[in-house]
């Protein structure tokens, strides 16, 4: 299941409903941690993603207080970065992404694609003005494309696999590191 959604509440109250007992979450931009509250307590590790200093200071007593919490400071647009996750887990139930709200959606999208590619999430919550407004401006005029998808959460049946650059440089890492 892929959700898109804009209004703050509505993104908070996804997380909770969708994050179950025992998942494994990775939240892209938590911000100060308000949506990770929702569900903190439940989930079996809770990676946190995000550059802000704003963040990471905010972030500091949830982490405290909730050892299956991990925070990962980083560009989400970067291999370091997936690095650094990868390190914590291969997979995770719930990929949440809370970046760049505003109209403009092709970051929010790459980000999501390239994430969901890798990690292979069941559920995918994105908050974002410009998909929200895309997708209900959609009129499918190709009867050829599929009208029903298997609800896996991510691009499978399309090949929406690993980018081929950064499987090529994942393989390299892991001769350097054990991943």
């Amino acid at each position: 299941m892929i959700s898109i959604v804009y209004n703050v509440r509505v993104y908070r109250n996804l997380l909770k409903k969708r994050i179950k007992e025992g998942d494994v979450v990775i939240e892209i931009g938590p911000h100060k941690g308000k949506g990770t509250m929702e569900y903190a307590e439940k989930v079996k590790l809770g990676i946190l993603v995000d550059k802000s200093s704003q963040s990471e200071e905010g972030l500091k007593n949830l982490l405290k207080n909730f050892p299956n919490l991990k925070y990962v400071k980083g560009d989400v647009r970067s291999f370091e970065t997936i690095k650094k996750v990868l390190l914590l887990t291969k997979k995770c139930d719930v990929l949440a992404l809370d970046i760049g709200g505003g109209r403009y959606p092709d970051t929010v999208f790459k980000v999501w694609a390239v994430w969901s590619g890798i990690f292979k999430p069941k559920h995918s919550i994105i908050r974002n003005r410009g998909l929200g407004e895309f997708v209900q401006r959609v009129k499918i005029e190709d009867d050829k494309l599929k009208k029903n998808f298997r609800n896996s959460g991510w691009l499978a049946k399309w090949g929406r696999a690993m980018p081929y650059v950064l499987k090529k440089q994942l393989e390299e890492f892991k001769f350097w590191v054990k991943i």
